[in-house]
C-alpha cells in the first residue's frame, strides 16, 4: 500500500497548474499574418540592333549625257531644294534658243492679238469692196445690156463668136496680103480691103463681148467674195485665220518648253533641302544618265533602321510601340522614339529580317549617319 504524503501532493498540484497556466497563455497568443508580396508589371521587351539613317536621301544623277562645265557645291554643303548642284556644257547654246523661240512666241502672240484688234478695220474694207464689186457688176451689165451683138454673131456664144471671127480675119488679112502695097485704087486690093475692115470690126465686136462678159462675171465673183468675208468678219476675226494664227502659237510655245526643258536637263538641281554628303564628280568628266554623282541627305530628319529583327520578334512588333534607343559611338546616352513603320517584306540576305523604322523623340549633338544604333523595343 502506497504511503499518501499530503505535502508532496500539494506540490504536484501546484506543478500541474503552474503548467496549465502557461499552456493556456501560450494558446491564447495570435498567429503572426505574412505579409503580402508586391507584383510589378514589366512589359517584355525585344531587343535589335540597327543603324542610324537619315529619314530622307538621294543618289543624285543627271538625265542627259554630257561633259561636266560647273560643279556649284562641295561635301558637307548645306543646299536648299532646288538649288543647281552640278551643269554640263551646252548651257550658252540652248540659252540661245530659248530667247529664239520666245521670239517667236512674242510674234506669234502679236499676230493673233492683232487679228482681234484688226476686226473693225478689216469689217470696212469687206464693206468697200462690196461696193466696189457691185458699181463694177453694175457696169459691166450696163455695158453688156447696151452692146448691139453684129447679125454675123448672133447664133454663136461668145467664145464660140470669137473663134469664128479669129478665122474670118485670119483669111481676110491673108486675102489682102498680097494687095496690101498696091494702088488704093486698085478695084481688088480695095475690095479686099473693105472685107478685111469688116472681119476687123466683127473680131473686135467680139472681143468687146468677150470683155463685158467677162468684166461682169469677174465683178460677180469679186462681190461674192467680199459678201463672204464680210460674213466672216461680221462676227469676229476670220476663224480660218485664227486657226493658223493659234497653231503657230502653240508652236512657238512647244518650242520654248522643249529648249527649257534641254537647258534644264543639263542642270542638276537638288529635290530637296539637304546637306552634300557625297561628290563623285570632276570637272571635265563625262557623265552618264543614271550615273549617280552627288548623294543628298537631310541630316536634320535621323532615325533608326534596325538589320537583326527576326520574324518571331518582328511579329510582337506594331506601330507606336515605345523604344529606347542606345549607341556604339555615344556612350552614356539614351534616346527615346517610337515605332515609326514596320517594313512588310523581309529585308535581302541571310536570315529572315524586318526592318523597323524608329523615330527618335530628340537627336543627340553627335549622332551621325551609318552610328550603329540598339534598340530595346516594348511590346505587349
Amino acid at each position: 500500500m502506497l504511503d499518501f504524503h499530503p505535502i508532496k501532493y500539494l506540490t504536484l498540484l501546484a506543478l500541474a497548474g503552474v503548467l496549465l497556466t502557461a499552456c493556456s497563455g501560450l494558446s491564447a497568443q495570435a498567429t503572426p499574418t505574412p505579409e503580402a508580396e508586391t507584383v510589378e508589371d514589366v512589359k517584355p521587351v525585344i531587343n535589335a540592333t540597327g543603324k542610324v539613317v537619315p529619314a530622307q536621301f538621294s543618289r543624285l544623277s543627271i538625265t542627259v549625257p554630257g561633259v561636266v562645265q560647273e560643279i556649284l557645291v562641295e561635301e558637307g554643303d548645306q543646299v536648299q531644294g532646288g538649288d543647281v548642284l552640278l551643269r554640263l556644257k551646252g548651257k550658252e547654246d540652248l540659252q540661245a534658243a530659248i530667247e529664239e523661240a520666245r521670239f517667236e512666241v512674242t510674234a506669234a502672240l502679236k499676230a493673233l492679238d492683232d487679228l482681234s484688234k484688226n476686226v473693225d478695220e478689216t469689217r470696212t474694207a469687206a464693206l468697200d469692196d462690196i461696193a466696189a464689186a457691185t458699181k463694177a457688176v453694175r457696169d459691166a451689165q450696163y455695158q453688156l445690156d447696151n452692146f448691139t451683138v453684129p447679125q454675123t454673131q448672133a447664133k454663136y456664144s461668145t467664145t464660140e463668136a470669137l473663134e469664128v471671127m479669129q478665122k474670118k480675119l485670119d483669111q481676110a488679112r491673108a486675102a489682102f496680103e498680097p494687095y496690101k502695097y498696091y494702088s488704093e485704087s486698085n478695084d481688088t486690093r480695095e475690095d479686099l480691103k473693105e472685107d478685111l475692115d469688116d472681119a476687123q470690126a466683127d473680131y473686135n465686136s467680139a472681143v468687146k463681148r468677150l470683155q463685158y462678159e467677162t468684166e461682169l462675171e469677174v465683178g460677180k465673183a469679186r462681190l461674192a467674195e467680199a459678201i463672204k468675208d464680210y460674213e466672216i468678219w461680221k462676227e469676229g476675226p476670220d476663224p480660218d485665220e485664227v486657226t493658223v494664227a493659234q497653231a503657230r502659237l502653240d508652236n512657238a510655245n512647244a518650242a520654248l518648253a522643249a529648249a527649257e526643258a534641254a537647258l534644264k536637263d543639263m542642270e542638276l538641281r537638288a529635290p530637296f533641302s539637304g546637306t552634300v554628303s557625297d561628290l563623285d564628280a570632276r570637272i571635265g568628266e563625262w557623265v552618264i544618265p543614271g550615273q549617280p554623282i552627288i548623294q543628298l541627305a537631310d541630316l536634320n530628319g535621323l532615325q533608326v533602321e534596325t538589320t537583326d529583327l527576326n520574324e518571331i520578334d518582328a511579329a510582337r512588333v506594331n506601330v507606336n510601340d515605345k523604344v529606347s534607343v542606345t549607341f556604339d559611338a555615344l556612350p552614356g546616352v539614351k534616346v527615346e522614339g517610337i515605332v515609326k513603320s514596320i517594313a512588310p517584306k523581309s529585308s535581302e540576305g541571310s536570315g529572315v529580317n524586318y526592318t523597323v523604322v524608329i523615330q527618335l523623340d530628340e537627336l543627340p549633338e553627335l549622332l551621325r549617319w551609318g552610328m550603329t544604333a540598339f534598340a530595346d523595343i516594348q511590346v505587349e
